[in-house]
């Protein structure tokens, strides 16, 4: 959702012209370096979506990610929810940006830009659409590199999964990822060549374990 789908607010125009915060929100926003204004549309998207529709901005993936970390749809509707909420998607927003183009991708994987492309479209890379193209979690290539069976772990982690969650999970020990009595993390499991299939099952687990 972008702030151009959001419906009018219901404060009136006069209260708007002579608020004086909101005029030096609009000065904040009409100084801002144009390489941020993706995450500066998302942050103020997710303020106005949790000032109108409380969790309804959410989507289920996001939802259900909460929960596991404890957060309730009921917390989510509290006043004081918003500072922490806000906190969480500047957080997500920041990791986001620090992603690469589908150029950086293809140079660092060795391939062509297209297939680049056909990959993030099929779910074997982590990648988000934007408006100016893909763009890829540079946390999935550790040491700017493809891990030996990436792309059927990539598989099994849902589209809109907010990306700290994604990220946690694949670099916290998992129980089922024993190397010589050790728990290892997705990527060390698949950086020593353990089986990509058993660790897209103990990825599958963690993402959908009830808290």
């Amino acid at each position: 959702m972008s702030i151009a789908h959001l419906s009018p607010s219901p404060i009136s125009a006069a209260s708007r012209a002579g608020d004086p915060t909101r005029k030096r929100l609009i000065d904040l926003v009409a100084h801002l370096d144009s390489s941020r204004m993706d995450s500066a549309e998302a942050l103020l998207s997710g303020l106005l979506a949790h000032q109108q529709a409380g969790t309804r901005a959410l989507t289920e993936t996001e939802v259900s990610a909460l929960a596991r970390f404890g957060v309730s749809e009921d917390a989510l509707r509290r006043p004081d929810a918003l500072e922490a909420t806000t906190q969480g998607l500047m957080a997500d927003q920041s990791l986001a940006a620090r992603s690469a183009t589908v150029a950086e991708a293809a140079d660092m994987l060795g391939v062509t830009p297209a297939r680049v492309r056909q990959r993030c479209a099929a779910g074997t890379l982590l990648a988000q659409r934007r408006s100016h193209g893909w763009h890829l979690p540079r946390f999935q290539f550790p040491e700017d590199r493809e891990l030996p069976g990436w792309a059927s772990v990539a598989l099994v982690i849902p589209r809109g999964t907010p990306l700290l969650f994604a990220e946690r999970v694949l670099t916290s020990p998992a129980p089922a990822l024993l190397s010589d009595g050790e728990e290892l993390a997705p990527f060390e499991w698949l950086a020593q060549g353990g089986d990509p299939r058993v660790a897209a099952t103990a990825v599958d687990d963690a993402l959908h374990r009830l808290p």
